[in-house]
């Protein structure tokens, strides 16, 4: 599970992408950072879920989260993820491994969701 400061940082985060004119409804934070087996210099992997990337990626979207991740904390290493891929696609590593032992956290930066379960399932409320 990822702690509350990882929480308020992927919001805000998420939240100046959306002042910026990209919608994310969540990201999930996966790799050592979701299993707490982080080190230093560890970087913070966020799968990026949003309609914008939904079919072929846009460039320019795609530097944005670089980008906005620069500014925020040099950490993030975020990977573009469409709703409908992160719902149907089976195909993809990083999606499945996000889905497997990722944390999903909301733009809202209100709730903390573990998708281990997978897309679809019935996931459990953590605390904030």
């Amino acid at each position: 599970m990822v702690d509350r400061t990882l929480i308020d940082l992927v919001h805000r985060y998420l939240s100046t992408l959306d002042a910026r004119g990209l919608s994310a409804p969540f990201g999930v934070v996966f790799g050592s950072t979701a299993r707490g087996t982080t080190g230093e210099g560890s970087d913070i992997d966020l799968l990026v879920v949003s309609p914008r990337f939904d079919g072929r990626p846009v460039l320019r979207d795609v530097l944005l989260l670089w980008r906005v991740a620069a500014e925020t904390d040099s950490r993030i290493e975020p990977v573009a993820c469409g709703v409908d891929q992160w719902e149907h696609d089976g195909a993809n590593v990083i999606v499945e491994v996000a889905r497997r032992e990722g944390s999903r956290i909301d733009a809202a930066g209100t709730t903390q969701v573990d998708v281990r379960a997978g897309p679809g399932a019935d996931a459990t409320r953590c605390p904030r």
